[in-house]
């Protein structure tokens, strides 16, 4: 029966959670989503429970925050539903279940020595298992770890918490609302159970103070935002082309759609003056540097308007046997010449590249879509904004790499994407959100392109300045402020999250110095009393 119970309080934490991001966006709900999860890791009896509800949360939670991902694999790769699910399920109990059943290990262990400052110490176990989730073997693959839907972005919107994320990154927005989460579920424990309840109650009062210092930080980094731009605003324009890319490369498709993007960029010159314009990833579908007929065509558009443009596309690599390709981001002056490349470095498993070939039954049924090659690290692109800090598509999902791109001298940040091959609002709303945030920790004006939206504006404290419609055809106008300096997390990274891993591990180390003294008080449960 506890089993079962501590089973329902997990799947409903994770529907509160689902709620807390989009479509629904109930915000305040994340502050108490994992209060019953919480709850039941302390109500089960014995480690196998508690490991089955870590591993039961992620999967449930991602059944709702990432349902784009059975759909896409059945859709975008030609499987029957139920490979789909089995692989969508895979993928969640890898890329997130792992680091939640660690995470409630920790937590059983730091509950066992009562104390007001435990919330806090829970909170940062939280903290810690996302770190490991939002940077463990993501850098390369993606095959083990994935930031998405980390409780920091159900918070997106809320400009004055977000903050926070200048000087310690996404993690410091998670430990905030975990923190509160825990001192929630602290006192709802000891109450239930008649026991503890004024320490309970004065660590709920201590879980809250780290919220309320980011939100008096926000209030204040807000009030002064933009008073020190000195820079001039360079004008820019955002092509949305919202087109089939199709699932597979055909050769039909070569050279497809270029006419879309030209004809939306010539409305751009009659609606403004851009020094810019950005195309998405995979705008190009031929390869843009064998090609001097489509380059030509493309210098004539932007003569046009006296503008250069940053566009993505495939680059072949070699020939023969030994051809391969890129997935990359070109910068083209006025006369289609291409003066700059990026060549994408962290690419997305099984749709860009292919991480288990050995597995011959899998790459036959996974790998129907043209596979690119690792990019090599190049300086940001040299714009007439300043140089510019790429991020494609799941890039920019790490914000480390965005702490690469500024520290490597970016002044301002573009995320080119290819959102066609999940045509979701949900998702692209989501991706956005996460997308987002990365301005507000670099403090850098940030450029989203997008094949199918939301494209938009963000400037350095997450204000969205322009916007499109997600699944529309749109072109849109703003402008750029190059920057160059520093934010606190531009300086020293995630070391708030590492520790907050550092406290946890200490935590816990005493933990057991004491357990083997015989001192420690036994784990209490709702069901005991005095």
């Amino acid at each position: 029966m506890r089993l079962l119970l501590g089973v329902g309080a997990t799947v409903l934490s994770a529907v509160l959670y689902a709620l807390a991001f989009a479509p629904a966006s109930i915000r305040p709900l994340a502050w108490l989503a994992l209060v019953p999860f919480f709850i039941a890791l302390r109500t089960v009896r014995g480690v196998g429970p508690a490991l089955l509800l870590g591993w039961l949360w992620p999967v449930a939670a991602s059944s709702f925050v990432a349902d784009a991902l059975p759909a896409a694999v059945e859709q975008y790769f030609l499987q029957p539903r139920a490979v789909a699910l089995l692989f969508a399920v895979g993928v969640w109990t890898v890329t997130g279940s792992l680091y939640t059943m660690a995470f409630a290990l920790a937590s059983r262990a730091l509950a066992r020595r009562p104390s007001p400052w435990r919330p806090l110490l829970f909170a940062a176990a939280w903290t810690a298992s996302e770190l490991a989730r939002g940077r463990l073997m993501t850098h390369t693959s993606f095959f083990v770890g994935n930031p998405w839907a980390l409780l920091a972005y159900s918070q997106a919107g809320w400009l004055e918490l977000l903050q926070i994320a200048s000087l310690t990154g996404v993690y410091g927005v998670t430990f905030v609302v975990a923190s509160v989460n825990a001192g929630v579920a602290e006192l709802v424990a000891s109450v239930a159970a008649r026991s503890g309840v004024r320490s309970a109650a004065l660590g709920l009062g201590l879980a809250s103070l780290p919220a309320l210092g980011a939100l008096a930080f926000g209030v204040t980094a807000l009030r002064a935002a933009g008073r020190e731009e000195v820079a001039e605003a360079v004008p820019i324009a955002i092509v949305q082309g919202d087109v089939s890319l199709g699932s597979v490369w055909r050769s039909d498709l070569y050279g497809k759609n270029l006419d879309v993007y030209l004809r939306l960029t010539l409305e751009a010159f009659t609606r403004g003056d851009p020094a810019i314009v950005f195309w998405p990833e995979a705008a190009f579908t031929f390869f843009l540097e064998d090609e001097p007929l489509y380059r030509s065509a493309i210098g004539r558009v932007l003569a046009q308007g006296s503008a250069e443009l940053v566009a993505g596309g495939p680059t072949r690599v070699g020939g023969g046997e030994s051809e391969r390709y890129r997935n990359s981001v070109f910068l083209i002056d006025g006369d289609g010449v291409v003066g700059a490349r990026y060549d994408k470095r962290h690419l997305l498993p099984f749709t860009e590249h292919f991480p288990l070939r050995s597995s011959d039954f899998l790459r036959r049924r996974f790998e129907r879509v043209r596979v690119f090659e690792h990019g090599v690290a190049t300086a940001p692109l040299p714009t007439r904004a300043g140089p510019a800090g790429v991020l494609v598509c799941n890039e920019a999902m790490l914000p480390e790499l965005a702490r690469q791109r500024v520290r490597e001298g970016a002044e301002y940040l573009v995320s080119p994407s290819n959102d066609s091959w999940i045509r979701y609002e949900k998702w692209a709303s989501m991706m956005f959100d996460l997308v987002s945030l990365r301005a507000v920790e670099q403090r850098r004006w940030l450029v989203r392109a997008s094949t199918s939206g939301p494209s938009a504006v963000v400037d350095p404290w997450g204000r969205v300045q322009v916007r499109t419609a997600a699944m529309t055809r749109a072109v849109v106008l703003g402008s750029v402020h190059p920057r160059r300096e520093l934010s606190l997390y531009a300086r020293v990274g995630d070391a708030f999250g590492f520790a907050c891993a550092a406290a946890v591990a200490l935590a816990l180390v005493a933990q057991a110095r004491t357990s083997s003294d015989g001192s420690a008080p036994p784990l209490r449960s709702l069901s005991s009393r005095r």
